[in-house]
């Protein structure tokens, strides 16, 4: 049977190795034996390159025809993406850029007996074109180690199971502990973890050290920053809702200048938390989350809490199921930076994207936001999200935060509390079930404290971007 191609001229093509690895996976799909495939399908369906719904062509999945051929215990897959963006207002000023993010993944995973697992994953994320945003660790880890780990018993059968090594971590809505997937580079774990199980609730306990920021290989753990915690889930305590209490104890030491730290000295703190979330009559729904802070900063004691609810509804009669929401977050700061008690919140190790702003520009501290918003699903592919939210320092005496946790401006004591509004217009579509693409805008008008405290100028982010995944599946390591 003839097989056709598309010639794409080199110069559409982005120059970053990843890319290239990519598209030599590609052509890998002339090298997998047909007869592997005829072994795992009917012939109707291996001679069938068109499909219905979303179920995508199987010449798009070459890793997928690879995977038909090698023995049942062994799977590779993979993921790329490529992000146009283009900022206008970088730093509240009138400088603008543009650039594309670029990021590969390409995993193994090897499971001789049901309850033993091998996993690995390397990653190779790049920033290109760019000229004011900095080439920093947000934005560029070329080649390096993203996950390893052993898992012993497995995730969905018995009541136990235990791993080791190098993970992405995900609890509840990812708003304390999650992979900050939206950032080009993203966020693992170096740990060791426990997890019960059973149907109807699941108890996590982990040790573990986050692994640092930086254009490195291997990333080995910073000594003394850890992560101790205890996460659990429960199905049936509320009617159609899950119920998560956690505790997190975080150890950071004074010679580290982190965001939670800022040079202040030996960070011990815990953090008590519990989020709900849950569906109502009516086509009702509802998100909940509470967290309160304690222990000690150097010489500060460590008082600090933050909440976050939201109360949605599904217009079910309507064309487009439409979903309307409002949502109310609080997130302390320090009045006195000069006393004793240090009541800034500290946001752990989130994935803020789209939960403050979909421009990224604002973190979990010090922080009162205001969000009302639809959501629209236009069949099984193309999904719009509108949304309009309002941003307020919790305490002018405190900075202004970024979405990494860092400081974005330094406080100005006296000025007005009020940060900006924000516009959010978003789209995606999945074309079939391995590739999407989607377009946004946010737009970030200044308000008093920025016009204070810097430029004043409004920031605006639109941005396109391309995701492709190997095996047509957007699962990346048991949870």
């Amino acid at each position: 049977m003839p097989k056709f191609g598309v010639l794409i001229p080199p110069s559409m093509i982005p120059a970053g190795p990843s890319t290239w690895l990519l598209l030599t996976l590609l052509l890998c799909v002339g090298t997998v034996p047909e007869r592997a495939s005829a072994q795992t399908r009917p012939q109707s369906a291996a001679a069938n390159v068109t499909t219905n719904g979303t179920d995508p062509p199987s010449w798009l999945f070459p890793i997928d025809e690879l995977n038909h051929s090698l023995p049942g215990w062994l799977r590779v897959g993979g993921e790329y993406r490529n992000r146009f963006e283009g900022p206008l207002g970088v730093g509240f000023s009138n400088a603008n850029d543009s650039y594309l993010l670029d990021r590969l993944r390409v995993r193994l995973a090897i499971e001789p007996r049901q309850w033993l697992r091998f996993f690995g994953e390397v990653q190779d994320a790049r920033v290109l074109f760019n000229g004011q945003i900095a080439t920093s660790a947000a934005y560029q880890d070329t080649w390096t180690l993203w996950q390893a780990y052993a898992q012993f018993g497995t995730s969905t059968a018995g009541w136990i199971d235990g791993l080791a090594g190098r993970q992405v971590l995900a609890f509840g809505d990812e708003r304390v502990i999650g992979p900050s997937d939206w950032s080009n580079v993203g966020r693992t774990f170096n740990l060791v973890r426990v997890d019960l199980h059973h149907p109807g609730y699941r108890v996590s306990f982990l040790c573990s050290s986050v692994v640092p920021a930086g254009d490195a290989h291997s990333h080995g753990a910073i000594p003394g920053d850890n992560l101790h915690a205890i996460y659990a889930s429960f199905d049936s305590i509320i009617p159609h809702a899950s119920f998560e209490p956690y505790l997190f104890w975080h150890l950071a030491p004074d010679n580290l200048v982190l965001p939670e730290t800022l040079g202040r000295g030996h960070l011990s703190e815990v953090t008590i938390g519990l989020h709900v979330k849950g569906i109502l009559p009516r086509d009702f729904d509802y998100d909940t989350e509470f967290d309160w802070q304690t222990g000690s900063l150097g010489r500060y004691s460590v008082d600090a809490w933050a909440g976050y609810a939201s109360v949605g509804k599904t217009l079910s009669n309507t064309a487009g199921l439409p979903r309307i929401f409002v949502e109310g977050n609080y997130a302390s700061g320090t009045k006195n930076p000069g006393g004793r008690r240090w009541n800034t919140f500290d946001q752990l190790y989130p994935s803020n994207h789209n939960k403050y702003g979909f421009a990224d520009l604002v973190g979990r501290r010090n922080l009162e936001q205001f969000r009302v918003g639809v959501e629209e699903k236009i069949g099984n592919r193309l999904s719009l999200k509108q949304a309009f939210e309002g941003f307020w320092l919790a305490t002018s005496g405190d900075n202004f935060y970024a979405s990494s946790g860092a400081i974005a401006v330094p406080a100005k004591p006296g000025s007005s509390r009020h940060i900006g509004n924000e516009l959010d217009l978003i789209s995606e579509y999945k074309i079939n079930k391995g590739l999407s693409i989607g377009f946004g805008y946010g737009h970030m008008f200044a308000g008093g404290f920025l016009k204070t405290a810097t430029q004043g100028h409004d920031y605006s982010y639109p941005y396109a971007y391309l995701e492709y995944n190997f095996s047509k599946s957007r699962s990346r390591t048991p949870r």
